[in-house]
């Protein structure tokens, strides 16, 4: 499980719950988020993150055996779709949730989004945000929630707190903002090269069994982009949560594990 722009594993816990009779889960920290260390080289481009997730696969493929039902939220889902091109021979399937494909229209909302937009201002960004996250975390979470879902009570007071505590400890990781801008930079840049070809490229080599789950009310990646998705992506299939934003594992956990449950069966069956 590989999470999005400004996450961490957390995102994924009560998906991995719901999913524990049917599959294993590991969900892993992308460099200089949540508790890993930053890349040495500064790097935060895609590639660098998908030639991570590939490091981690083969680990787990080598002692556990087969390959792995892969799946990625937000920038996670763009990174999984570049690991199932680059390897496709560590995977059975993937699932991507709001992937982070070119989304190039304006979007208010999108531009207001607190943690992207101090971290972008040279010079006191990050400083900026780094006074914020350590004296107000509760408002920096609160925040992002009101951005990535529909509502937020949904996840409860002790998923709050957990995103709270987290939010807390990254204020004193000195590279903390420099991650997320430089992923969002990143990522920007990879979507206005040649219009974003590359992520077009890598999705129509994707050759394992495929699900996309997207929010009708993502504020941060259209379901506009959904159906672009799926057509470049052979048999996939695609599913929309009516009352769901950016992170449908997070705001709809029993519904989405049935997708990627039903995902495992299907791939799992002799052919």
């Amino acid at each position: 499980m590989i999470h999005g722009l400004g996450g961490s594993s957390i995102n994924w816990t009560d998906l991995g719950q719901v999913l524990a009779p049917v599959v294993a889960s590991y969900a892993l920290d992308l460099p200089g988020f949540g508790l890993s260390d930053p890349p040495a080289d500064g790097d935060y481009s895609i590639e660098e993150f998908a030639q991570t997730a590939i490091a981690y696969l083969e680990t787990i493929v080598a002692v556990r055996g087969g390959g792995v039902h892969l799946l990625g939220n937000s920038l996670g889902g763009a990174i999984a779709v570049r690991v199932a091109m680059l390897r496709p021979d560590l995977l059975r399937s993937l699932t991507l949730i709001s992937p982070a494909f070119p989304d190039l229209r304006p979007r208010v909302r999108r531009l207001q989004f607190l943690p992207l937009s101090l971290v972008r201002i040279p010079g006191v960004g990050p400083a900026g945000f780094r006074l914020i996250a350590s004296a107000y975390p509760e408002r920096q979470v609160d925040q992002t929630f009101r951005e990535i879902l529909v509502d937020p009570a949904v996840m409860g007071p002790v998923r709050r707190q957990q995103a709270v505590d987290q939010a807390a400890a990254r204020a004193s990781m000195r590279w903390a903002p420099d991650a997320l801008a430089a992923s969002f930079n990143a990522l920007v840049r990879s979507w206005i090269i040649d219009f974003g070809a590359t992520h077009w490229a890598a999705a129509r080599s994707v050759s394992v069994p495929t699900a996309v789950v997207w929010g009708a009310r993502d504020l941060l990646v259209s379901v506009g982009v959904a159906p672009k998705v799926v057509r470049h992506i052979r048999g996939s299939t695609l599913t929309v949560f009516e009352d769901v934003g950016h992170v449908a594992q997070m705001e709809k956990p029993a519904e989405t594990a049935r997708i990627v449950a039903d995902l495992i069966a299907a791939a799992e069956e002799p052919r």
